[in-house]
């Protein structure tokens, strides 16, 4: 893209970078197959907060599971619940409607959030 930054001028470069950074979806799925990735992503959603909350049941009910080991299991189920709840939700809803909601925003909110709550595992 920048290959050849010598010769190009601020224009064409403010103009290729607005190209890239455009707010209007790039039609790449069919109305079917954003059907078919939310459906994925309404079952990731669901599973995992539900498979996670059973896990955080489990752990504040049963004192003997609370070991230095679970601890650190435990920690990944609230950081996964979390990408459930923030992320997987936004993309979900975003599939939904075939483009992502709040624009670029959304898309900039989805990427940090997932990553940090990735880190936080």
């Amino acid at each position: 893209m920048f290959s050849d930054v010598g010769n190009a001028s601020d224009e064409d470069l403010l103009r290729s970078l607005e190209q890239e950074w455009s707010d209007r979806p790039q039609e790449l799925l069919t109305r079917t197959g954003h059907t078919v990735v939310s459906v994925f992503l309404g079952s990731i959603m669901v599973f995992g907060f539900l498979n996670n909350l059973v896990v955080l049941v489990l752990f504040c009910k049963f004192k003997t599971l609370r070991t230095p080991v679970n601890m650190l299991l435990l920690n990944i189920s609230v950081s996964d619940m979390l990408v459930c709840v923030f992320g997987t939700t936004l993309s979900f809803a975003s599939s939904l409607h075939a483009h992502w909601l709040y624009g670029r925003h959304g898309c900039m909110w989805y990427g940090f959030i997932n990553s940090c709550f990735d880190r936080t595992t």
